[in-house]
């Protein structure tokens, strides 16, 4: 494929996509944005839930390889029903979740995100 991709990995909160697909859209010059959803999926990585793990490296392979995604984000975000912590622990397990990205994926930049209470996204790492 010709066209430029990323992929979110993001809550299936309806509230969070459009947000976080346009914010990276307008700032990473991508036309396509990708989705891996997950209710409280910050948490799911945070805890590297074996069965996710293995489900999300076949889409993964598919966003990366196929559709030669060239970036990677992570959103956690406010008013979780799958997650429901505050924002001090969800920007922990959005870190972590970061952190486990990159090393499953060496060679993709990965971006943490948080998608706050009035729907704006955020950049956290």
């Amino acid at each position: 494929m010709n066209k430029n991709f990323a992929t979110l990995l993001n809550c299936m909160d309806g509230r969070t996509q459009l947000p976080a697909i346009n914010w990276i859209r307008n700032n990473f010059n991508v036309e396509y944005v990708d989705i891996i959803s997950e209710p409280g999926i910050d948490k799911v990585l945070f805890l590297k839930d074996k069965v996710f793990l293995a489900s999300l490296n076949k889409k993964m392979d598919i966003s990366l390889n196929s559709h030669d995604s060239k970036m990677v984000f992570i959103a956690g975000h406010y008013d979780c029903a799958g997650n429901s912590v505050d924002k001090d622990e969800h920007i922990k397990h959005i870190k972590a979740s970061v952190k486990l990205l990159k090393s499953l994926y060496e060679n993709i930049p990965v971006t943490g995100l948080w998608i706050n209470k009035d729907f704006k996204v955020e950049k956290i790492c």
